[in-house]
């Protein structure tokens, strides 16, 4: 029979390593050693066992994102942070990114959602290059999205 420890019972012997250490306090100091040592090494298997759970816990405290919820952002991040900023003039931006070009499914999606923003006149994405090519209006773009054409100006500027 294969012994398996990750499904190895260990609350009796960390019970009975717990109350001997305890127990062995005023008793010789080998022993006492003994029963802590047991008793550390079985602590760290048994955390070992539960380290899944044990996560989830300390998520649940710290409000760590669930896995789920980082599976549907990562896609999203790994494109923003795919894209580079291929030609740059005020009004127009022409973003280039190899993850376009490897999901045309994303296409529509993303023209919609690019269009939605005030003073966006136009977003269109080419997916056989990977580009997406973005018309505006900057005197209508909200503060924040001004911050973002600054950004895009230092990026175009970094590239030539």
């Amino acid at each position: 029979m294969q012994c398996d420890l990750k499904n190895l019972p260990l609350g009796l012997p960390l019970t009975v390593a717990s109350v001997g250490t305890i127990a062995t306090l005023w008793a010789g100091k080998n022993l006492h050693a003994g029963f802590g040592i047991a008793w550390a090494a079985l602590t760290f298997f048994h955390g070992w066992q539960h380290h899944k759970k044990m996560k989830a816990d300390a998520c649940r405290l710290f409000g760590c994102k669930s896995n789920a919820e980082k599976k549907a952002a990562e896609p999203l991040q790994e494109l923003v942070d795919s894209f580079q900023v291929d030609a740059y003039v005020p009004g127009r931006v022409r973003l280039r990114s190899s993850l376009l070009a490897a999901n045309p499914q994303w296409q529509q999606p993303l023209e919609e959602y690019i269009k939605s923003f005030s003073g966006v006149k136009s977003a269109c994405i080419n997916v056989v290059t990977g580009s997406l090519l973005i018309l505006y209006d900057g005197d209508k773009l909200k503060p924040k999205l001004a911050a973002i054409e600054q950004q895009l100006a230092e990026q175009a500027a970094k590239r030539i």
